[in-house]
């Protein structure tokens, strides 16, 4: 089941759909659209007071507002942070043979 964020403005109109093994980004602003990621990709997620949510991943940051008094906002936002979580503390958990090959020996 995708869980989605909403969110247009005159200017803008964004999307934020978590899926069970990717989390989909919209953005129709200027030289905006459309971007897919796995939960192991995003670095880090952040809610500021004014209830947007932003995710990093490399050097980009994703941003989209959301309302506090929506539950299905909260519901996306809890399942995006959790994914991220279990995705990052698998990654962590890995043996180091597992996330880099041996360099050669010589």
């Amino acid at each position: 089941m995708a869980l989605k964020i909403k969110a247009s403005s005159l200017l803008a109109n964004h999307y934020l759909i978590v899926r069970p093994d990717t989390v989909i980004f919209r953005e129709t602003a200027f030289f905006g659209g459309t971007r897919s990621f796995l939960f192991n990709q995003i670095e880090a997620v952040l809610l500021s007071p004014d209830h947007k949510l932003s995710f990093q991943v490399g050097k980009e940051v994703f941003t989209i507002p959301t309302k506090p008094n929506k539950a299905k906002h909260q519901t996306a936002i809890a399942a995006l942070v959790r994914e991220v979580k279990r995705a990052n503390a698998a990654w962590e958990m890995a043996p180091p043979s597992a996330v880099a090959p041996n360099p050669p020996e010589g």
